[in-house]
């Protein structure tokens, strides 16, 4: 795909989210340690930002069809930036909560509003725009945990001034962009809204982006804290395992476009839900560090174009209303990155970190049963039945 300007942006705001969502995971055994958390209230501090990102999804979808995208953007990566600073700068539980419920509310606006856009400029070739868009998250992502533990070295605090500093170059190189015009003016009535998230396929994409992001916020949240406790690593092996975790994430949304287009986008999505199974399952059963961490490499290969695919899929089978298929689908996830981590905290302080990870392994497994079900789905209609011309001919 030719590069523009647009494209090049939308890409450096997903370094930036990356790289943001990726240093949490590393930062929470020292907030357990500095601050005597709990795995309840260390769950809840995932929770609080997850909410908070589910609300900014879900409120800026629908209206970024109205009134553009580039305004929720913006918005967006201030939050992040104020959300990043205050994290840094935080000392007490209280304004680590505040710093939280800006960052989660600051990442929904972008994730939700960049996702979209790409959408409306990837034409015919959905799946290989948000890929690749998507492999760049992934290359944010590995960075982070990286970056995360060089500054450990200085004061771990520093990585999220470093993150800070990319979202602000993202906000201003954001501010002069001309954004395409909107293609459909008219008012979007409430029942077309209400069919379209009431049609059966987009119900079971919903789910299993609620599944999935659940999943995927768990290790991104968790895997470092996980291997200190259950395979008494360090800190920095810790962060070491995170980043090849999203390395694994990063070259498999590099080629899924690829491979979704030449394989389908349906028949793609159940063989990556099927991988996820797979691995989670692996990890349970091996002990030893070095397989365990390489197991978390293919987990990521796995997991890492099912949001992808999902969200093109939707793009094509709904083309009218991208902000409002992107919103939706945006703030099943955050749902999702709301209550498993959340879950996997609650489990772990009763049964210990081992046995909380049957939560996103349980996800997978009903994510694979929803992939399957889709697909289907898929292969036996010639179009989607939705009032107000919604639907297109699936692919």
């Amino acid at each position: 795909m030719r590069l523009t300007k647009t494209r090049g942006v939308g890409y450096l705001g997903f370094v930036a989210l990356g790289l943001t969502n990726a240093m949490i995971g590393p930062a929470l055994p020292h907030l357990i340690e500095e601050f005597h958390l709990s795995f309840t209230l260390t769950g809840t501090l995932l929770f609080v930002q997850g909410g908070f990102y589910f609300l900014a999804v879900l409120s800026s979808g629908v209206a970024s069809d109205y009134f553009g995208k580039k305004l929720f953007l913006l918005i967006g990566a201030l939050l992040v930036v104020v959300g990043l600073l205050g994290f840094m700068l935080f000392g007490s539980v209280v304004s680590l909560f505040f710093s939280l419920s800006l960052l989660g509310m600051g990442v929904g606006a972008l994730d939700g509003g960049v996702n979209g856009l790409f959408i409306d400029i990837s034409g015919e070739k959905k799946g290989i725009g948000l890929g690749l868009l998507h492999m760049f998250f992934g290359v944010g992502a590995l960075s982070g945990p990286l970056l995360f533990a060089f500054l450990s070295w200085v004061n771990w605090r520093l990585a999220f001034l470093c993150a800070a500093s990319l979202v602000a170059l993202f906000f201003f190189l954001l501010l002069p962009l001309p954004f395409p015009a909107r293609q459909h003016s008219e008012a979007i009535p409430f029942s077309a809204i209400t069919a379209l998230l009431g049609h059966r396929i987009m119900i079971q994409f919903i789910l299993l982006l609620f599944l999935y992001v659940g999943a995927e916020q768990v290790v991104a949240g968790w895997l470092p804290t996980y291997l200190i406790g259950t395979r008494h690593t360090s800190h920095l092996h810790g962060s070491l395992a995170l980043s090849l975790f999203f390395i694994g994430l990063t070259v498999g949304r590099l080629l899924n476009g690829f491979i979704a287009e030449f394989l389908g986008y349906s028949r793609t999505l159940l063989i990556l839900s099927f991988g996820s199974v797979v691995f989670f399952s692996l990890v349970f059963l091996v002990q030893a560090v070095g397989p365990v961490i390489f197991l978390f490499v293919l987990l990521g290969f796995f997991l890492s174009g099912i949001y992808p695919t999902v969200m093109a899929q939707a793009g094509i089978l709904f083309p009218r209303y991208s902000g409002t298929v992107s919103g939706a689908l945006t703030a099943a996830g955050g749902l999702g990155g709301m209550f498993f981590p959340f879950g996997m905290g609650f489990v772990s302080e009763y049964t210990g970190l081992k046995v909380g990870f049957i939560v996103p392994w349980c996800s997978a497994v009903v994510m694979l049963l929803l992939a399957f079900l889709s697909f289907r789905y898929l292969k036996n209609v010639t179009h989607c039945t939705v009032p107000y011309s919604l639907g297109s001919p699936p692919k």
